[in-house]
């Protein structure tokens, strides 16, 4: 009998641990199932994270390319995996900074082996190069001296309705050379001479001097970039140049050219639609016979510069449709200066993807909704 009640109790612990080592061994395989869908789960949201960050900086750095960042959806693949961008655009007119784009970029993508998704999203702002473009043809800051010709031709509304500006100026308008402002008709027609608005001796309503309420800085007027940190526009530039023997290959845009500026005869800088701004910086700038450009020239000098005055000359019907614009004393010598504003070439400057640029909004990134 006792040998009987030892077997059972043997047999019962026996039993007993085996039922425990079948607990622990199936309780080990459920958590190591776990455990690796866990795994599991987090390579794929790392992956399909991975592909949607990818994704979002391949098209912030196409708008980037392209300077704007228009709405858009578009789907793709990326090392086999799947994505989708959207891009939601909103235009805010009328801003201190012109016409302003704030768009929202989202890229979603999926794993490969499963349907785990993950999106991350990030905010951009399409600011144009120029604030506003300026209502008059000539603005210089510290008066202009004229030993040449010129005809200037006036915005015919840049001083209110109906009131025309050719010349904008905080300083004296000196011409002691011959020429004439006139309107827009009256260029046309050949008739700046003979019926001019202004003329040698005669200041007509059309040249605002001595005005001041005239911009400190005209870069930060123009640019919203204070002349102090001028390098950040230069770097803006379509082209950086360090003279205007090559200025006639260009594309449209913004071009800077760093010291004396020889625009050649006949070439022709810009169109209507696709129009240039010319910066040069520190130095001379001549425009020889048939010249041209369509859009905004700016002599500037810059804060640390000291080797002024300089020189803006035209030559034999060298010609700028837009506007001319200095920063400093505008020495007009012997030549010709013609500028006739054109509003279209100067709207198309504000308007065209080449003169804006493409910034992150600070802090918008995220994975989450």
């Amino acid at each position: 009998m006792q040998t009987s009640n030892r077997g059972f109790t043997t047999l019962t612990l026996t039993i007993l641990l085996l039922a425990v080592v079948i607990v622990i061994t199936i309780f080990t395989a459920r958590f190591k199932l776990q455990e690796q869908r866990i795994l599991r789960n987090y390579h794929d949201s790392r992956e399909a994270l991975l592909v949607a960050e990818s994704a979002l900086e391949q098209r912030i750095a196409q708008a980037a390319v392209m300077n704007n960042a228009n709405s858009s959806t578009s789907t793709g693949t990326l090392a086999a995996r799947e994505y989708e961008l959207t891009v939601n655009s909103e235009r805010f007119n009328g801003t201190p900074r012109g016409d302003v784009d704030l768009a929202s970029v989202l890229a979603r993508a999926k794993a490969a082996q499963s349907d785990t998704h993950r999106e991350v999203t990030s905010s951009l702002v399409v600011l144009p190069v120029i604030r506003a473009y300026p209502d008059t043809p000539l603005a210089v800051k510290g008066g202009i001296n004229v030993s040449g010709n010129f005809e200037v031709v006036a915005n015919p509304n840049g001083g209110g309705d109906g009131v025309p500006l050719s010349i904008w100026t905080d300083g004296v308008v000196d011409v002691n050379g011959s020429g004439s402002t006139c309107g827009q008709q009256e260029f046309s027609n050949g008739e700046c001479s003979s019926r001019p608005l202004s003329e040698r001796g005669e200041h007509g309503i059309d040249i605002l001097d001595q005005d001041l309420n005239f911009p400190d800085d005209l870069l930060d007027y123009l640019f919203g970039i204070p002349g102090s940190d001028w390098q950040q526009l230069r770097d803006q530039a379509a082209a950086q140049l360090t003279n205007c023997s090559d200025l006639g290959s260009q594309p449209s845009g913004l071009l800077w050219v760093s010291g004396n500026c020889d625009v050649s005869s006949n070439t022709i800088l810009g169109s209507t639609e696709a129009p240039v701004i010319l910066i040069v910086q520190d130095g001379d700038l001549k425009m020889n016979g048939g010249a041209e450009v369509n859009g905004l020239v700016m002599s500037y000098t810059t804060p640390e510069d000291t080797g002024g005055p300089y020189e803006l000359t035209m030559n034999g019907g060298a010609l700028v449709n837009g506007a001319v614009l200095a920063n400093h004393p505008a020495n007009l010598a012997n030549g010709t200066l013609t500028v006739r504003f054109d509003g279209e070439v100067l709207a198309n400057i504000t308007n065209n993807d080449a003169f804006r640029r493409v910034s992150r909004v600070g802090g918008s990134w995220h994975d989450f909704r």
